[in-house]
């Protein structure tokens, strides 16, 4: 696959919740795309935090665009002075209190490559021990519970769990812990 060129680009918006840019891009057919959106996001984090009897934390909040109570893993996003290690472990206490003694990155996705910037880098965390109260930013409003994986399982299919790159790194999560299990990791 050739890459599509971009000859120009312009910012439409950008401020502390989002950048989009407008971009002219030439196809490798010759066609041209004008204009293409294209949101810069921050990096992300998901936190699939399991404890020693194989519940999973999770949290639920009200996503405002979308007018839902959603489940789903802590997580959020890398600020600018902090890798997505760091990023995963601030946002697991700050939405739960509790921290890891072990922390590893079990892989990471896409948003939506065709019109956004970024990646969700997803870790697994063992070991968990409640260290603080939570330290919520002033948007967010989050209680935090276990649940099973077949509980999630569950609220996958009634969709209470519904957002897709939470979906994504809650199955990297059991895949990722059925590898431990089997000797790998």
């Amino acid at each position: 696959m050739k890459p599509w060129r971009r000859l120009s680009s312009r910012t439409i918006v950008q401020d502390r919740w989002i950048s989009l840019r407008a971009d002219r891009c030439q196809l490798p057919n010759g066609a041209v795309l004008d204009p293409y959106y294209v949101v810069e996001e921050r990096e992300w984090v998901h936190v699939f935090a399991q404890d020693a009897e194989g519940k999973i934390l999770v949290v639920r909040q009200y996503r405002y665009a979308a007018d839902a109570d959603c489940v789903e893993l802590p997580g959020g996003v890398v600020d600018e002075d902090e890798s997505p290690m760091e990023a995963a472990r601030r946002e697991l206490e700050e939405e739960t209190g509790y921290v890891a003694s072990e922390m590893v990155k079990i892989g990471s996705v896409f948003a939506n490559p065709a019109r956004q910037t970024n990646r969700i880098h997803v870790f697994a965390a063992h070991g968990l021990t409640r260290a603080s109260a939570q330290r919520l930013d002033e948007s967010e409003d989050i209680s935090f519970d276990y649940a099973t994986p077949d509980s999630i399982k569950n609220m996958i299919a009634n969709g209470e769990f519904s957002q897709a790159l939470h979906i994504s790194s809650f199955f990297l999560g059991l895949e990722a812990n059925s590898e431990v299990t089997r000797g790998g990791l």
